[in-house]
């Protein structure tokens, strides 16, 4: 008898082992992949309940309020603050605008007087007029370069803020992933990331040089 219950001891303590075993390998390697299946499918669940929401809610573009805060959000990322090198650059931009107004005025003038010379036959004020002209083309050419300057780099500047803060939310968490394999009404993202943002930026910074422009000459007029 003795014997007989020994091994009986023996098979139970085996068996208890086997199960503790069992047991830390599942806790310790099975538990987190079933934790993650779960949590990818929960996932997956709250994508598909967004896009359901998404195409319901779905309308088309206008120039509302809704247009005028989605464009306020972007031009707080294009200029973050008022000391900014953004905010230096328009300045520049804007005070290159009002010297070249003032230089197309004295232009027309000089012109003007260049012309009324000839038809009076006066060479001495053709003389001074043209020479007049001649000397201020250095500084005329140079107001047009530091204006181009400007604006390049305020393109540049806006390009890289807006492509730096696009890219940091579309390869953040499962955003590549929903854009790619589970939403289709972005196509070629890659593309859009690259081309209309820069296109953006360009129309930005063009249409600031219009304002700006238009009253600029208001204002000097």
């Amino acid at each position: 008898m003795a014997p007989s219950f020994s091994k009986l001891i023996y098979s139970k303590a085996t068996a208890a082992t086997i199960t503790s075993a069992f047991a830390v390998f599942y806790i310790s390697r099975l538990a987190p992949l079933t934790f993650t299946r779960q949590k990818r499918k929960s996932t997956l669940a709250e994508i598909e309940v967004a896009l359901k929401e998404d195409k319901t809610k779905r309308s088309k573009a206008a120039v509302d309020l809704v247009f005028f805060k989605r464009l306020f959000k972007i031009l707080r990322i294009l200029i973050p603050g008022w000391f900014s090198t953004e905010s230096g650059l328009l300045i520049l931009v804007a005070a290159s605008l009002v010297l070249r107004t003032v230089c197309d005025i004295w232009m027309i003038q000089n012109a003007t007087s260049v012309e009324s010379s000839i038809i009076r036959r006066n060479q001495e004020d053709f003389k001074m007029y043209l020479t007049r002209f001649m000397f201020a083309m250095p500084s005329i050419s140079l107001v047009n370069n530091v204006l181009k300057f400007g604006l390049n780099q305020l393109k540049l500047r806006f390009r890289k803020r807006l492509t730096n803060n696009l890219y940091d939310n579309y390869l953040r968490g499962f955003t590549y992933y929903k854009m790619t394999n589970l939403d289709n009404r972005v196509a070629n993202a890659d593309q859009l990331l690259t081309q209309d943002v820069e296109k953006f930026c360009n129309s930005v910074a063009d249409l600031y040089s219009n304002l700006s422009k238009s009253q600029c000459n208001a204002l000097v007029e």
